[in-house]
């Protein structure tokens, strides 16, 4: 009788830990399960967030915007979006830097006349930019200036002279390594932290009437700047400042920024609408080695 009794004691034991075994795997399970339901709630709204920021953008680039938040979509699908729309330029001594990082290779512009509402060019903008003093920023915060990524930065004005439009550029390098080699011209500006908060690494201030552009001070009208990042593979920042405070450069474009929310879950989307520009391709097939004007 006490043989079977020890047996019993130790069925029980047995069943005892077969349930706490079972118990616990049940719990990982109910656990992973209910871990996999949330992710995929909180994917799912992020999604229609996501989805609702981007309504907002097209409405706002489309003309439609309507003033406050938007409802997208009906019931348990629904979502909204609110939009801020804030023209970039047109303020005194402001610099005007490209809202992400501009590749290599990939031109950018700065416009020095203002534009119509219907983006043709506005001569007679009292914020137009006629100074030749300018200040160019690039590179991202703590790069070398000795190595073979060290970014170098072209410069091409566009201007009209007596009626023809001509274009004067200049190149100019913070390597003095490759100098010799290359022929841009030097930087001395390259101890980083300019124009906080974004902190470029590099800086040069230009006269536009002196060479290399030698634009005439007088009878001639600037209409922009591009600007083309050289020798580094990774994006980076860029922009541009009239040297004189009481100088503007006219407004550039506007920047949308839209906040999209489902439920408790919010998604920015965020774009800059620049004024037309000539595309990257301009700079690569239309080259004047000499002084003479490029005319059509």
């Amino acid at each position: 009788m006490s043989k079977i009794k020890a047996k019993s004691g130790q069925a029980v034991i047995i069943v005892l830990l077969v349930l706490v075994v079972v118990l616990t795997i049940g719990l990982s399970v109910a656990t992973n399960t209910v871990r996999d339901i949330r992710i995929s709630q909180q994917t799912e709204l992020s999604n229609r967030a996501f989805n609702a920021a981007e309504a907002g953008i097209e409405a706002a680039l489309s003309g439609q915007l309507a003033g406050g938040a938007v409802t997208v979509g009906t019931g348990v699908d629904a979502a909204s979006y609110n939009v801020s729309v804030t023209t970039q330029g047109g303020v005194s001594g402001e610099a005007f830097v490209f809202n992400k990082p501009v590749a290599k290779d990939d031109t950018q512009q700065i416009w020095f006349v203002g534009h119509n509402a219907d983006n043709s060019l506005n001569l007679s903008d009292p914020l137009n930019f006629n100074d030749k003093d300018l200040i160019l920023y690039w590179g991202n915060p703590g790069q070398a200036s000795n190595n073979a990524t060290t970014p170098a930065l072209e410069v091409s004005v566009i201007y009209q002279e007596g009626g023809v439009f001509k274009m004067a550029k200049g190149v100019y390098d913070p390597n003095s390594g490759r100098l010799s080699n290359n022929n841009f011209l030097s930087v001395s500006d390259i101890s980083g932290s300019y124009l906080a908060p974004y902190n470029f690494q590099f800086k040069k201030q230009v006269d536009l009437s002196q060479a290399p552009f030698s634009i005439p001070t007088p009878g001639t009208t600037l209409y922009a700047v591009r600007l083309r990042i050289l020798y580094n593979d990774v994006s980076q920042l860029l922009g541009a400042q009239p040297a004189d405070v009481a100088n503007t450069f006219p407004v550039q474009g506007r920047l949308i920024s839209s906040t999209g929310t489902a439920s408790n879950v919010n998604r920015k989307v965020e774009v800059f609408e620049s004024y037309p520009v000539l595309p990257p391709i301009f700079d690569y097939v239309i080259f004047n080695g000499s002084n003479n004007s490029l005319q059509k």
